[in-house]
């Protein structure tokens, strides 16, 4: 897969973090997707987020493997079950595929359902891949090559969280956002494009049931052409000091450890007992992290407010409905799968 070409870019990204000016670490972990490998990722089935407009489940409509790439395809729970259902049904993801049930592992009495009320049915289908149980890893140097999809009003990512929480639930064991974006081609909030010429990697952390967390996204825009118009190259080098993002050979963000006395906590700003005391220099980012690829739908960074406004308001109590009513604006831009070419990881 393209490999003369991939060595040359991995030096150019990669050897300015190297004291020696040479990257010597070893590949631990790959997925060239030659196939659709069980052993490497767990299919999540379930309705989480509730908020979200989609429910996940492993179904090859929705996640499959040819020439040698994996691809993420979003389709029409209508198509599945009728319309009326979305408005009338429920879905029960025990019995939608018995042989692939919901595997949440809390809340299962909300998360396995989508139930019509209020709000329809959730209208979309999609897949979402973890290496959670499978692979995971701490610090390491990470590739990802892939293509965006075509899909308006819907956000693929590319992301780690950690294994086993070792600092808390979420923020306090730490997000690492490699690639978010849209699929939609043209679409702006204010002067900034949010379509699928740029792309945002984020990083967050923070005390657990703070109103507020630390995050510092970075965009970056591609002028000549879209991150759905080729494969691009996304990377992390992430050591015991440092967590930096490259996109295509491009050093975008980096994160230092800031010492002694607070570490990260400390820089953030956070205020009383400084939960990662036990930590090394870049704790939360110390432990083990797994990945997971995915699609966002229903939220950020969609609103009724930027250009062209999200087929649904903002405080709406029925925004699956509104959603699904301008279907015929948005389905016939359902053009183009996530794709992923490979993922690989060096220590």
């Amino acid at each position: 897969k393209h490999s003369v070409l991939v060595v040359t870019v991995l030096v150019n990204i990669f050897s300015t973090s190297i004291c020696t000016g040479e990257d010597t670490r070893t590949l631990i972990w790959s997925d060239e997707f030659d196939f659709l490998d069980e052993t490497k990722w767990l299919h999540l089935v379930t309705t989480y987020p509730l908020d979200d407009f989609h429910y996940a489940r492993n179904n090859r409509a929705n996640s499959w493997v040819s020439d040698g790439q994996l691809h993420l395809m979003p389709t029409l729970t209508a198509d599945q079950y009728g319309e009326e259902f979305l408005f009338t049904g429920e879905l029960d993801l025990y019995e939608e595929d018995p042989e692939h049930p919901c595997n949440i592992w809390y809340d299962r009495e909300d998360l396995c359902y989508s139930r019509a009320g209020e709000d329809i049915v959730k209208p979309v289908q999609l897949a979402r891949l973890e290496t959670r149980g499978r692979f995971s890893f701490r610090f390491g140097r990470v590739e990802v090559r892939a293509k965006l999809p075509l899909t308006n009003w819907l956000r693929p990512a590319i992301w780690l969280v950690s294994e086993h929480n070792t600092y808390g639930k979420f923020p306090a064991s730490g997000e690492i956002d490699l690639m978010e974006s849209s699929g939609n081609r043209d679409y702006h909030c204010g002067v900034t494009s949010r379509g699928v010429d740029t792309i945002q990697t984020n990083l967050h952390f923070g005390p657990h049931g703070l109103d507020h967390h630390w995050s510092n996204y970075t965009l970056k825009t591609n002028n000549t052409m879209t991150y759905a118009d080729d494969f691009h190259l996304w990377g992390i080098d992430w050591t015991e000091d440092h967590l930096a993002y490259s996109v295509d050979g491009e050093e975008i963000y980096r994160l230092k450890a800031p010492g002694p006395p607070g570490g990260l906590f400390d820089l953030a700003g956070f205020e009383g007992e400084n939960i990662y005391a036990g930590g090394g220099p870049m704790a939360p980012f110390d432990k083990e992290f797994h990945f997971i690829l995915s699609f966002g739908s229903g939220g950020w960074p969609f609103y009724d407010y930027c250009d062209p406004p999200a087929p649904w308001t903002k405080d709406s109590k029925s925004p699956r409905k509104e959603f699904w009513k301008a279907r015929n604006e948005w389905f016939q831009t359902w053009q183009q799968p996530f794709t992923i070419d490979y993922i690989r990881v060096y220590q």
